[in-house]
């Protein structure tokens, strides 16, 4: 009986994988291995499987050149079994008189596989490497050459995926291990000349991996520099005020002031009026300025009057233009006014002149300055000299000798110009004998006084024929406005953790489940914060920012790494006890000037999200410059960049480019009591962060370098405790199964930390945290990831990706949700995870 004819993806599958004979590759193991003619593995059926079908929809190319490919982008490559046989194979196959052109393609061949090999790992491995599989294979490849080769060509393009599938059904692997035909020059050529077509489009790693990362060929040109403009210069004074940080609150509260003050108009006593009197006759107007005469008329002929304009109407005088008195602001800053209640006063004053030149008709202004004997003009048009009128100080207890002296003046000056003048003063002086008898003589002078609190309270007087009579109140939050948070500075956003693939779930959560090991802690006055109230704040030798609140906790990671530089403390004890309570710490170096601030309530034992912001000020230094003192005091830093002064108001993120008086610097952050500091951080053990050893041993305990992680029962008090037990020396004999280390690499979002990887034979993995911990991900994705704290010296604790946790309060906290007891942890998650690997 005759057998049945192999169907055609039979025959294409057969021509595309079998092996030519003398060739530089061949099948081993029965088909589940790729090598070389010499011995050495290129590849693995399974990673094979999974380029070729990725590669199938669009038409497969040359085998070898697919094979080539794949050695490269393997860790062992370059090495001299792959040359000396790729050399071996083009001496064997070319043809004669061809052996420039043999060595021509074959240096093409491999300087491209070179690289490909120089590409970065994360490019080359995994999922990416079938990317850069089909942009380097991709179908215009697969079709230039010499004619020559097109027959080649054709039968190595198997365009059906029935054909892989037919290769990935282990159906053809006997026939596969039969002897096939001698492979010819154009064949090998084939494989060749696919990779050279190849190197033509990428001639270097930057072009080949711009071209992986972005997809494009090249960069994209910058757009065109738009023309710097000038930004527009405030026109209006209020503007000017709040562009500036030293009178953003003066100008806020000013703006609220405007719109409370009201400015009665000036009146005259009714003799004084030159109004009644008739002025002409129109025939516009209301009816009650009819012509009497008019109403004599019938009703039809007074209607047709007053539609047609025909009646007559009496003409009122106009009245009299407003009288315009130039309005003069005395303004007291004797002792009294010093602090809150100058700024008040001042933005008062700012207000009336504000209104004033906007009231209609408009009226002029004149300011004075009130010390404790004279009276000095001042600038409240400018910035300049407001700024210059808020430094104006007296240490007089009162300004009434300078409001005596100057209504003299103006009486001897111009005793026939009438003004409105008005006094702003504090409260209090009211009740200030002396004061209140000058302010008595004073009938002429003022026409209304303005009185401010430090309370905000403000109240309008107006002085009439000697009686003064309170016309309004008001009240403002002083703190509010004085003090509200202003222009902020630039701002830009933390680090975002850099995560993979390799990333273990543990660092995936925000906040971390469990408290942090202290590793790599050596605390000096330029690493480490303490305060009594606030807790303990280090930056680790990695570069890590850690947090104490407590001594019965472990630490909070505020930051992965923080940038190189010096590092000052700093905290506004004033608000020590309050909610507001913040840490900040200020990074100088090199172009570098950043202010970070923690804010201590969040950070509690509960696995609460840290509050964290930062300001960048590396703006405020030039090219290539360093801070070289930094000082804090009262919520400030101080800062000396060269010959400059800059202050940094940390409550309001305000920046000055002044100090408010002569100062020594004083020293940023406090030396803390070492002792005391380490007590506080490090409850007496030590951390197990480098391990070179993994497995199970007979008792079904996971060994970590030696250290058994052990459940231990204790009956009084009763206790259960998830410990590392005493180091053991054991032999090969009593462990089960090892683990083989992998790899190790560092960890994205801090290079100083390693990821150490181990492997066990069934897939399941473990990585060694540099922080102090073991992640466990088993082949069985029914077992969530676990994460161990590796202490030894105190109970240590335990996480899984579903949320449970177990061990020691000292890492786990002490509001935690899901917290099971040390056995039920061990039984529902480590031991299954064991079990599997057994």
């Amino acid at each position: 009986m005759r057998s049945a004819s192999p169907s055609l993806a039979t025959q294409q599958a057969l021509q595309y994988f079998q092996a030519p004979k003398s060739y530089f590759w061949h099948w081993a193991e029965g088909g589940e291995v790729v090598e070389w003619q010499n011995g050495g593995t290129i590849c693995y059926r399974e990673e094979l499987q999974a380029v070729l079908s990725a590669l199938a929809p669009e038409g497969l190319p040359p085998l070898g050149a697919v094979l080539l490919l794949l050695a490269s982008c393997s860790d062992a490559w370059p090495g001299a079994r792959a040359l000396g046989v790729l050399q071996a194979t083009a001496r064997f196959l070319m043809q004669p008189g061809a052996a420039d052109e043999r060595e021509f393609y074959l240096n093409q061949t491999i300087r491209f596989l070179n690289l490909v090999h120089a590409l970065p790992r994360e490019l080359r491995t995994g999922p990416p490497k079938l990317h850069l599989f089909r942009e380097v294979l991709q179908e215009p490849n697969r079709k230039t050459g010499p004619a020559s080769l097109a027959v080649v060509l054709n039968l190595q393009q198997v365009r059906s995926q029935q054909s892989v599938d037919e290769w990935c059904s282990g159906r053809l692997d006997a026939a596969l291990q039969a002897p096939a035909a001698v492979a010819t020059n154009d064949y090998f050529l084939a494989d060749l000349l696919c990779l050279d077509r190849a190197f033509q489009r990428f001639p270097s790693t930057d072009l080949l991996a711009l071209r992986l990362r972005t997809g494009q060929d090249r960069v994209p040109e910058p757009l065109p520099e738009l023309p710097e403009t000038p930004p527009d210069e405030p026109t209006d004074l209020l503007d000017e005020l709040a562009r500036d940080v030293r009178t953003a609150g003066l100008a806020r509260l000013t703006q609220r002031l405007v719109a409370a003050l009201r400015i009665p108009l000036h009146t005259r006593a009714a003799s004084e009026q030159p109004l009644g009197g008739i002025s002409d006759v129109t025939n516009r107007g209301n009816f009650d300025r009819l012509l009497l005469s008019e109403l004599a008329h019938d009703d039809l002929t007074l209607t047709a009057r007053l539609i047609n304009n025909e009646a007559l109407y009496l003409r009122r005088e106009a009245p009299p233009t407003h009288e315009v008195r130039p309005r003069v602001i005395l303004l007291d800053t004797t002792l009294r006014l010093w602090g809150v209640p100058k700024v008040f006063a001042l933005a008062a004053a700012l207000a009336w002149a504000r209104n004033s030149a906007h009231g209609h008709p408009p009226a002029p202004v004149l300011a004075y300055a009130l010390g404790g004997q004279l009276a000095e003009p001042v600038d409240l048009t400018s910035l300049e000299g407001v700024i210059e009128t808020m430094g104006r100080l007296d240490v007089a207890l009162h300004a009434g000798t300078a409001l005596r002296h100057f209504a003299q003046e103006q009486a001897a000056s111009a005793a026939d110009a009438a003004t409105d003048g008005l006094l702003i003063t504090q409260a209090e002086l009211l009740h200030e004998p002396e004061f209140v008898a000058v302010l008595a003589e004073q009938k002429t002078t003022l026409r209304f006084l303005l009185t401010v609190s430090r309370d905000g309270e403000l109240q309008l007087h107006e002085y009439q024929n000697g009686h003064r009579t309170l016309l309004s109140t008001s009240r403002f939050d002083l703190e509010e406005l004085l003090f509200a948070l202003g222009p902020r500075m630039p701002r830009r956003p933390l680090p975002a953790r850099v995560l993979d693939g390799f990333t273990p779930a543990f660092l995936l959560q925000e906040p971390a489940p469990l408290f942090f090991p202290t590793v790599g802690v050596r605390v000096s006055v330029r690493n480490t914060f303490y305060h009594p109230a606030l807790g303990v704040v280090v930056v680790t030798d990695t570069r890590r920012v850690l947090y104490w609140r407590s001594r019965s906790y472990g630490a909070r990671e505020l930051l992965p790494v923080m940038e190189a530089g010096s590092y000052h403390f700093g905290a506004d004890h004033t608000y020590a006890t309050d909610h507001k309570s913040c840490i900040y710490l200020l990074v100088s170096g090199a172009d570098v000037l950043r202010v970070y601030f923690f804010a201590t309530t969040s950070f509690t034992a509960a696995a609460i999200a840290p509050e964290i912001d930062m300001v960048d000020l590396s703006d405020e230094l030039d090219p290539g410059q360093e801070p070289t003192q930094v000082g804090f005091e009262n919520g400030c830093y101080y800062v000396l960049c060269g010959g400059r002064k800059l202050l940094f108001d940390c409550r309001r993120r305000e920046m000055h480019h002044a100090w408010p008086r002569p100062l020594k610097l004083p020293a940023a952050g406090s030396k803390p009591d070492f002792g005391h500091v380490k007590r506080y951080i490090n409850n007496g053990y030590s951390v197990l962060h480098r391990v070179d050893r993994l497995g199970v041993n007979t008792a079904n305990e996971l060994v970590v370098d030696g250290y058994e992680v052990r459940l231990v029962i204790h009956d009084e008090p009763a206790r259960q405790e998830l410990v590392l037990a005493a180091k053991t020396y054991y032999a090969n004999s009593v462990m089960r199964c090892r683990a083989e280390r992998v790899e190790t690499q560092p960890q994205p979002d801090n290079p100083q930390l390693t990821f150490r990887r181990f492997q066990w034979a069934d897939g399941s993995e473990a990585v060694v945290d540099t922080r102090g911990l073991l992640h466990l991900r088993s082949s069985d994705s029914t077992i969530p990831e676990i994460t161990l704290v590796l202490v030894l010296g105190q109970p240590a604790a335990a996480w899984a990706a579903d949320g449970a946790t177990c061990g020691a309060s000292y890492f786990t906290g002490s509001e935690l949700k899901q917290s099971l007891s040390v056995a039920d942890f061990v039984d529902r998650y480590l031991l299954r995870f064991i079990a599997r690997l057994t």
